[in-house]
């Protein structure tokens, strides 16, 4: 298979890739740009290095320097804008990370870190070593390499890279295909954050199927409401930023040739889902992870109600089951390494639990989630999503402290649509809970960062 950049030039040269503050990007300028930085990055010494940091804050750097990698057969790894020095040293010296291009405006941050050399992206201009006369290759020559690696916290909070091949994303892209149905004339908003699989997912696939990507420094409800009421078709959001979207449209109808909302990420609740339904806007959740590349199992809301609290159907050619309550996955799109860099397969353990019903899967806690409190194993995950579909409730944070007579000690932090009291909360929560695996404290906030 050619290159997405060679695909993309080949297929739809002088169609839209990006629009990012009032600029547009074909695909053909994009495919120039990319090729130009890339033969000014041959004169950096790639002798010591497979792999690549990129630690940058404007988008358009970002994915030029994620394909240029791809472009010279090296693999990239984009960082959050916002990680600690603390955080950057851990993933350098855990996974051998030689060089990281970054930002003038950083020097001062990363002078303390060490183990790895920094360039800065500001010398790479065509005076850099001269513009090298340069041919690369057209074709992935095996899709089963290495793509990218992607930092992820996962259960523990130690920084974990999780390698995904060209086949996971390809494979990724046919699957949602199936489900949503691109067009070449599809907008679709990109606000989630580059270093996270759920957007640069969208990049990919708007290169294969030729869609436009509205590209967002960050989210913004005004503006991605303002996208939507002139022309934008599509929006992936997680459930915080669904809920500022319709707190600031206030009530106003979403156009009809809007194709949807995808919805995933934090557990999203049953009355935010009903809210978006009134709206009559069609709904997509979806359910996957950075070890799935991706969403892997999902539904268009609208066409099953009664089935609102699932996360759909498991993707074509991707199978689910069951083992313990534990959901297993196999299926193209899973991580070929763990994070341990034993082969998986295409077969990944999760640690979520879960349960199937007509077809339909069921999220039910985590394994790893599990705390001891009087003698009782309680599922944070289990009481959060349970505070969080109490109509007067927004938004749920759980903390867990140590306590002589408990063990754990659960103590639940909310903010509030409207005044309630917390014995309504708790009563509330009986209905689905023991008295034992309560709350042990709720306490109300302005508001959950």
């Amino acid at each position: 298979m050619k290159h997405y950049i060679e695909y993309s030039n080949n297929e739809y040269p002088d169609n839209t890739f990006i629009s990012y503050k009032n600029n547009s990007i074909t695909f053909a300028d994009f495919y120039h740009n990319v090729s130009s930085k890339s033969r000014i990055l041959t004169k950096l010494n790639f002798s010591n290095t497979s792999k690549i940091g990129v630690l940058l804050s404007n988008p358009i750097d970002i994915l030029e320097l994620y394909f240029s990698c791809l472009q010279l057969n090296i693999i990239p790894i984009i960082f959050p804008s916002d990680i600690t020095n603390d955080e950057l040293q851990k993933v350098i010296d855990h996974h051998k990370i030689s060089l990281i291009i970054t930002e003038w405006v950083r020097k001062n941050q990363v002078v303390s870190v060490k183990n790895s050399d920094f360039f800065y992206i500001q010398e790479l201009s065509s005076n850099y070593g001269g513009c090298a006369d340069l041919e690369f290759e057209k074709k992935i020559n095996n899709l089963n390499q290495i793509q990218s690696m992607h930092l992820t916290s996962g259960s523990t909070g130690f920084p974990k890279l999780i390698n995904l091949s060209f086949q996971n994303f390809i494979s990724s892209v046919d699957q949602w295909h199936q489900e949503i149905k691109f067009s070449s004339l599809d907008r679709y908003i990109q606000c989630l954050p580059l270093n996270h699989i759920a957007g640069l997912s969208i990049l990919i696939r708007s290169q294969l199927k030729g869609f436009e990507t509205i590209l967002m420094d960050k989210f913004d409800s005004k503006k991605i409401n303002s996208e939507i009421d002139n022309g934008a078709t599509l929006v992936s959001l997680v459930p915080s930023m669904a809920r500022r979207l319709l707190d600031n449209r206030a009530g106003r109808a979403f156009p009809k040739n809007f194709k949807g909302i995808i919805i995933g990420g934090d557990s999203c609740s049953e009355n935010l889902i009903k809210e978006l339904m009134a709206y009559n806007v069609p709904i997509y959740k979806v359910y996957g992870m950075t070890e799935t590349c991706s969403g892997i199992c999902g539904f268009w809301v609208n066409k099953y109600p009664e089935m609102l609290n699932s996360v759909g159907k498991p993707f074509k050619g991707t199978k689910i089951r069951i083992d313990n309550s534990i959901i297993n996955i196999e299926g193209p799109t899973i991580t070929p390494y763990n994070h341990n860099n034993k082969p998986t397969n295409g077969l990944l353990q999760t640690s979520d639990l879960g349960y199937f019903k007509d077809r339909f899967l069921f999220i039910d806690g985590r394994s790893d989630d599990i705390v001891i409190s009087g003698g009782e194993n309680i599922s944070l995950s289990q009481i959060k999503n349970i505070l969080i579909n109490h109509p007067q409730i927004k938004n749920v944070h759980l903390v867990v402290e140590k306590d002589e007579a408990y063990g754990d000690k659960i103590i639940a932090y909310i903010t509030l649509n409207d005044i309630i009291s917390i014995d309504n909360i708790l009563n509330f929560c009986k209905k689905y809970l023991p008295e034992n695996k309560l709350p042990h404290e709720i306490e109300v906030v302005e508001e959950i960062l």
